[in-house]
């Protein structure tokens, strides 16, 4: 699965009740499209793993009820707690403006080509026209613009977000 393809739609939260049940925290909106879908991907050590669903319910508006073929135990259960969750069907998410389609960056090291690590995104931040990166270095908060000209790369595998940003723009 080419990560460029694929939609973030939130994390496992928790397991629910005694039938290995997971509950998907959602980030995004979704359709009713999402409860005929087949599987979802979870990931696993940097990779994008193929789950089959077996039952999808709404919890409420931002939690769903999942239970996959392949979990079958608690311990299988567990290991899934705070695992991302993506599809490739673009139609599934509903677009939110005070979303992004990049929070699932938020947990990545953002990476200058100069200035080597900047910190880790904490978060993303949304100002009007202009969303920034939150971005925690030590003790320090830095904000950096979250525009595509500056955006090199994702690495989905290594949590990497390599940017080149404008000189002078760390020293604020």
């Amino acid at each position: 699965m080419d990560p460029e393809n694929v939609y973030w739609l939130g994390t496992i939260s928790k397991t629910r009740g005694a039938g290995c049940s997971l509950v998907l925290k959602l980030d995004n909106k979704i359709s009713e499209k999402f409860y005929e879908m087949e599987s979802v991907f979870l990931e696993i050590e940097g990779l994008l793993v193929p789950f089959f669903i077996n039952i999808a319910e709404p919890l409420d508006q931002k939690n769903i009820l999942l239970n996959f073929d392949s979990v079958s135990t608690e311990n299988q259960c567990k290991d899934l707690i705070g695992c991302k969750v993506y599809t490739d069907f673009s139609d599934v998410i509903i677009p939110d403006e005070k979303k992004s389609q990049y929070n699932y960056l938020i947990g990545f090291t953002l990476w200058d080509h100069k200035y080597g690590n900047v910190g880790k995104i904490a978060e993303i931040l949304f100002y009007p026209d202009n969303p920034v990166f939150q971005v925690k270095q030590d003790q320090k908060e830095i904000m950096v613009p979250l525009h595509e000209d500056l955006i090199i790369e994702i690495d989905l595998h290594k949590k990497l977000v390599k940017v080149n940003l404008p000189e002078g723009l760390l020293d604020l």
